[in-house]
C-alpha cells in the first residue's frame, strides 16, 4: 500500500479526530487511527468504542488498502514538519516508510482489520438540522448535565425531536433546561434519544463551520453528518426522568432585573460563601433585592442590594451560587425574570424576551439556608 497526500491535510485532519483516540486503552488498537483508502478516496478513522469519527482527507495519489498508525506519533510529527508532501509506503508486515523533504521515518502499524468496524445504523430516523440550531441547542444544555454515574440517564442530554419543534433537555437534579425550536419541521417519525456529554462537546468544535448537518438515530446509536465528516455515538439506554412533572406552572411571585446586575453580585459576593455549600441567599423586598452570604468557619460574610421590579411580600430563598451564575451566564436579554413561588419550592429563570420561534426555560432547586 501506498499514498503521498499534502502535510498540511494531514495534521487537519489528524488534529481533528485525535480527540475521540483515547490516551489509555486495554485495547491497544484504540490507541491508532486507521487510514482507509477506497476508489481513491481517503478516510481516517478513530474511536473510543462508544464514539466513531470517520473524516474524508484530501489525497494526492494512492492505492486501495487500510493501515492503522499509532496516533500520538503522527500528531506529533505532522505538527513538527514544515509543510512537505508525505509519501506513505506500507509492507505486508504494516511497517511504514515515511518519506518528506526533510527525513525519511520508519512507523511499525497494525493491519487494518484489527480495528472496530463503523457502528451499522439499521432503522434510522433522518432529518436535517441547521448547524448553527444544533450549536445552540448544545450551548443552552450541555452544562447542566449531570456527573452522577450512579444515575446514568442524566449524564447526556435529551432531544425531543417532533413533527414541528425539536427540544433539548439536560437536569443534574438541582437544575434543568429546557430549550425547544419552533422554527424545525420534521416530516419523519417522532424520536427521543439521550445524547452522552463527550460526543456533545465533540460536536461543538465541528458545527461552527458547517452549515447543515444530517441527523440518524437508531436503536442503539446517533450519527451525524457533516461534509466529509460522520461521527457517531452510542446512545444512553436509559429511561430519561419525566422533567415535565418537576416544572411549576403555579409560580406567581416574579421579579425582574438587570440580567448584568444579578451575575455581577452573585459573582461578588460568591467569593465570601462557604466552598463547599456555595450559599447565596435572595431576600425580596419590594423594588429591591439583598444579595447575601455569610461563612462562619471563616468568619466572612457579604451582602449587595439589586434594584428589582418586585410589589410583592417579602421572601427569602436560598441558592448554590455556582448554579445560579451558570444559568444567568445563558440569559441573553438584558433584563432577567425570576418567578417563584415559595421559599421551598423550584424557581424558574427566563429571558425577558425569548428569541422568536424559542423557548428557553431554566429550572433551579432553593436550597436550605443557615438559620
Amino acid at each position: 500500500m501506498q499514498f503521498t497526500l499534502e502535510k498540511s491535510a494531514l495534521q487537519t485532519g489528524v488534529q481533528k479526530i485525535i480527540k475521540v483516540s483515547p490516551t489509555r486503552s486495554t485495547m491497544p488498537i484504540l490507541n491508532h487511527i486507521l487510514f482507509t483508502i477506497e476508489n481513491g478516496h481517503l478516510f481516517l478513522r478513530t474511536s473510543d468504542i462508544e464514539i466513531t469519527y470517520v473524516l474524508e482527507v484530501d489525497l494526492l495519489n494512492g492505492e486501495d488498502g487500510s493501515v492503522a498508525i499509532p496516533a500520538r506519533l503522527l500528531q506529533e510529527i505532522t505538527n513538527e514538519l514544515p509543510e512537505t508532501e508525505l509519501k506513505f509506503s506500507v509492507d505486508e508486515k504494516q511497517r511504514i516508510n515515511l518519506e518528506t523533504t526533510v527525513g525519511t521515518y520508519k512507523i511499525q502499524g497494525r493491519p487494518g482489520d484489527e480495528f472496530p468496524e463503523t457502528p451499522q445504523l439499521a432503522d434510522a430516523s433522518k432529518f436535517k438540522l441547521p448547524a448553527d440550531l444544533l450549536e445552540r441547542m448544545i450551548d443552552k444544555t450541555l452544562f447542566a448535565v449531570g456527573r452522577d454515574e450512579l444515575k446514568p440517564a442524566l449524564m447526556g442530554v435529551l432531544f425531543e425531536i417532533n413533527k414541528s419543534d425539536i427540544r433539548a433537555v439536560a437536569t443534574d437534579g438541582h437544575r434543568l433546561v429546557r430549550f425547544t425550536n419552533k422554527a424545525f419541521t420534521n416530516s419523519g417519525d417522532p424520536a427521543k434519544v439521550i445524547i452522552p456529554t463527550k460526543f456533545l462537546q465533540l460536536l461543538q468544535n465541528m458545527l461552527p463551520v458547517e452549515d447543515q448537518v444530517e441527523f440518524s438515530i437508531a436503536a442503539d446509536h446517533v450519527k451525524v453528518e457533516t461534509k466529509g465528516a460522520q461521527v457517531y455515538t452510542r446512545v444512553i439506554d436509559e429511561h430519561y426522568p419525566d422533567y415535565t412533572a418537576v416544572i411549576p406552572s403555579g409560580n406567581d411571585k416574579s421579579f425582574v432585573a438587570s440580567s448584568n446586575e444579578m451575575i455581577n453580585t452573585a459573582r461578588r459576593v460568591s467569593i465570601f460563601s462557604n466552598r463547599t455549600t456555595h450559599q447565596l441567599a435572595f431576600k425580596l423586598h419590594p423594588g429591591y433585592l439583598e444579595v447575601y452570604t455569610e461563612d462562619p468557619e471563616n468568619s466572612t460574610s457579604a451582602k449587595e442590594e439589586v434594584l428589582v421590579e418586585y410589589d410583592g411580600e417579602e421572601m427569602t430563598i436560598g441558592y448554590n451560587s455556582l448554579y445560579v451564575r451558570d444559568l444567568l451566564r445563558n440569559v441573553e436579554t438584558d433584563k432577567v425574570v425570576f418567578k417563584l413561588s415559595s421559599a421551598v419550592g423550584p424557581g424558574i429563570i427566563l429571558p425577558e424576551k425569548q428569541r422568536e420561534k424559542e423557548d428557553l426555560l431554566m429550572l433551579l432547586m432553593p436550597i436550605r439556608l443557615n438559620s
